[in-house]
């Protein structure tokens, strides 16, 4: 393939990569209350009860924070596009690690009995930005 045909995967990857880094710092900015009220579009009171939640805190660190980081770097290392091996290794690792912590979160929802609509937003699209990853290579 020649390297006009990946623009369009990494230009896809690229959004769904932004999108959940910040829909993940919303989130750590609301848990480490630098936001007042978190806005929480479908769920009503589900994105507050997640955020809020003890399992939500692991090391006493924001999960926000923690998955607004994974995506940055995502976001980062697609940005910058590159030949070498290790870079799309890297996307790969961390496409995995962002699609397990996502599921993971969900899992937690479920026994909560609550849901955050930026967390399903991600968990839904985790799958497909690894693809997307998998296809930039």
């Amino acid at each position: 393939m020649s390297s006009g045909a990946h623009v369009p995967v990494r230009a896809l990857a690229i959004a769904l990569a932004a999108a959940s880094a910040v829909s993940m710092l919303y989130i750590g900015l609301y848990q480490s209350r630098f936001v007042e009220r978190l806005w929480c579009p479908l769920l009503g009171d589900g994105c507050r009860a997640v955020a809020d939640a003890p399992f939500a805190h692991p090391y006493g660190i924001p999960d926000g924070h923690i998955g607004a980081a994974l995506y940055g770097i995502i976001l980062a290392l697609l940005l910058v596009p590159s030949r070498h091996r290790w870079a799309w290794v890297a996307l790969m690792v961390l496409g995995v690690l962002a699609t397990y912590a996502n599921v993971k979160g969900v899992y937690d929802m479920v026994t909560l009995g609550a849901f955050c609509t930026y967390c399903v937003f991600a968990t839904a699209t985790a799958p497909l930005l690894l693809w997307l990853i998998w296809r930039v290579r």
